[in-house]
């Protein structure tokens, strides 16, 4: 009997081991909270001397300020950036940028991540299903009350749908509130250290734990096209000119920057080709159909295709063995030239300015570039380049277009 019942108890321990969730450890998300400082190239230490290298020295060198890519993966359905953890989920897994716990395979497939600290919910039409990143386990599965927004705040989780709203504790899933807020609610959070509702009039709604219920907090302006929550801070873009703003508690700011588009999963925006976060600008980043970004990090997400960037620039070399010396004509006793970039430029009277295209009638006859300077027949007609260094071997010269220097050579043997 005793032998019998060791038994059971073995296979209900062994059922009960299967049934947990398998971590996912040495993923490779982690690289996007941790950057590897590699020993960047710089276009100083390559100008110290001539390069030895015939192959080199009859190559196109360009050093190119960029956002250095550290991390890809692709099948991902959603992303989300806070302050302390990025989270990634797809299919079978949902990864999480913390070294003790980067990630946990799924049984059911999942849509949308939510995160706030090191919490996180992923939901979809039928179930929430509630975790830890610092205990690395789900806290809970719970059946979805109301098909629309969803959002996580410490201790809570917020289920929305038009003027209707549901409160929960994260922990246990125990229904905290159920009712209807009279007027359609538009986003939901966490602020003055309540859960919050936002809704469509600008009322800004906090839960009061004695009444049981949603109370009027504040009125903020109702004139915005989008609004977010990310921990504890709304943000979004205003009807006037799509200027993305960030309000935490009684501060507010607004961009400069117009025809702003906002990401849903973090606090950021692209302006043209400007990214902002609620401290910082950064400029000529890969655009994408969703994005999101941290303090250190910029994420696009395109077709399930998920890429990080480092939002610190660093100079990296290129190499380019087929390259072809730039083309230039006159006209009007100006210069035209294709440069190395593919860029047109006019130069006229020493000043250099980027045009179209090449004007009609342009003369291309008897131009050549020498010594880093176009001559027509015998006169100096424009200058393309610097010679920076020299010796028996070759004469190095430099062009710099805005963020990329160039380095050319004439071998003298």
């Amino acid at each position: 009997m005793k032998r019998l019942f060791l038994i059971s108890f073995i296979l209900l321990f062994l059922t009960n081991c299967a049934e947990k969730q398998q971590i996912i450890k040495n993923s490779l998300l982690l690289q996007a909270a941790t950057p590897v400082k590699s020993e960047p190239s710089h276009p100083k230490d390559f100008e110290k001397s001539i390069p030895e290298s015939s192959m080199i020295r009859n190559s196109l060198v360009s050093f190119k300020k960029s956002y250095q890519k550290v991390y890809s993966d692709s099948g991902v359905n959603d992303i989300a950036a806070g302050k302390y953890m990025i989270s990634a989920l797809k299919d079978n897994e949902i990864g999480f940028t913390m070294p003790y716990c980067s990630g946990l395979s799924l049984k059911e497939k999942y849509d949308r991540v939510r995160v706030y600290g090191y919490e996180a919910v992923i939901y979809n039409g039928s179930y929430m299903d509630v975790y830890s990143a610092k205990e690395c386990a789900s806290v809970g599965v719970y059946k979805r009350i109301l098909n629309g927004g969803v959002e996580i705040v410490p201790n809570y989780i917020i289920e929305w749908f038009s003027s209707q709203a549901v409160l929960r504790n994260s922990y246990n899933g125990e229904i905290l509130y159920k009712g209807d807020t009279g007027i359609p609610v538009v986003s939901a959070g966490f602020i003055a250290g309540k859960p919050a509702l936002l809704q469509n009039n600008g009322y800004l709604l906090i839960y009061n734990e004695k009444l049981k219920s949603f109370v009027i907090y504040a009125q903020l302006p109702s004139g915005y096209n989008e609004i977010y929550h990310q921990e504890g801070t709304f943000y979004g873009t205003l009807k006037d000119n799509n200027k993305f703003f960030v309000l935490d508690n009684d501060s507010l700011k607004v961009s400069e920057e117009i025809n702003c588009k906002v990401s849903s999963h973090s606090i950021a925006a692209i302006c043209g080709n400007t990214l902002i976060t609620d401290i910082e600008k950064y400029h000529d980043l890969p655009k994408a159909k969703d994005f999101a970004a941290t303090s250190t990090s910029y994420l696009t997400l395109d077709n399930k295709n998920l890429q990080i960037y480092y939002l610190e620039t660093l100079w990296q070399r290129y190499l380019s063995f087929n390259f072809a010396a730039p083309k230039a004509c006159i006209k009007n006793k100006d210069i035209y030239y294709k440069s190395f970039s593919g860029k047109i430029y006019k130069q006229s009277k020493g000043i250099e300015e980027e045009v179209p295209s090449f004007p009609k009638n342009c003369n291309y006859k008897n131009i050549v570039l020498n010594y880093g300077e176009f001559y027509c027949g015998s006169k100096v007609c424009g200058k393309y380049s610097s010679p920076i260094k020299n010796n028996h071997q070759a004469v190095m010269y430099r062009r710099i277009e805005d963020n990329t220097v160039y380095y050319y050579f004439d071998n003298l043997e």
